[in-house]
């Protein structure tokens, strides 16, 4: 301990004695690895601070099947959503596009079984609410089981599926075949997602 006390006010004589450049140089030489560990956790409490302070939270999860709608449908469908539930900055509708489900011939068979692994891994995880889809799609969730009735968030509803194709936001799109909507049989969110369709209906 005696030597080590000895040590430490010789460094600070030393450093006492340098100014300027060769005083940070001295610094930097004897004690860059403290520097560089504190300026590491520094970052690290920053960047925690910054995850948290913008974490939007996903209010609702919308996915697109087999439909691909213009960046003015997308927007209505999401953002408009959220102005009209009147939701804070911080929340948002999560949204699952570009995904596809078809057996017709072209369809690039790689890109069909990445969607559907997203669907299961989204079905799974209970990160999907609502489902905007075609024909095609319709049949191959209601055939997983994956839907739900409908009457348990909107009564006098008996099906698993809205054909909303005439729905105001969908009717402008011009899909050029019938656009179905369905909920998820354990939708995370299902008050939202009976709001959902009560936005897309009026």
């Amino acid at each position: 301990m005696p030597r080590m006390n000895e040590r430490a006010r010789q460094d600070w004589a030393t450093l006492r004695s340098l100014h300027g450049k060769k005083r940070l140089e001295h610094i930097w030489s004897y004690y860059k690895l403290p520097i560089i560990i504190v300026l590491i956790l520094f970052y690290m409490a920053g960047y925690a601070v910054y995850r948290q302070a913008t974490k939007k939270e996903d209010v609702l999860y919308l996915a697109l099947v087999n439909i691909a709608p213009g960046d003015t449908l997308t927007e209505q469908m999401t953002a408009g959503f959220a102005r009209d539930q009147g939701l804070t900055g911080k929340q948002q509708v999560y949204l699952y596009s570009g995904l596809l489900l078809s057996e017709s011939e072209g369809a690039d068979e790689e890109y069909v079984y990445a969607s559907e692994m997203r669907i299961v891994s989204a079905v799974t995880a209970q990160r999907l609410d609502v489902v905007l889809m075609d024909a095609e799609a319709r049949d191959a969730f209601a055939a997983q089981g994956y839907l739900a009735d409908l009457s348990s968030l909107i009564p006098g509803l008996t099906c698993q599926w809205l054909d909303v194709s005439q729905t105001p936001l969908i009717r402008q799109a011009g899909f050029p075949e019938a656009v179905y909507l369905g909920v998820l049989a354990n939708a995370p969110h299902p008050e939202r997602a009976a709001a959902y369709i009560d936005y897309l209906l009026t």
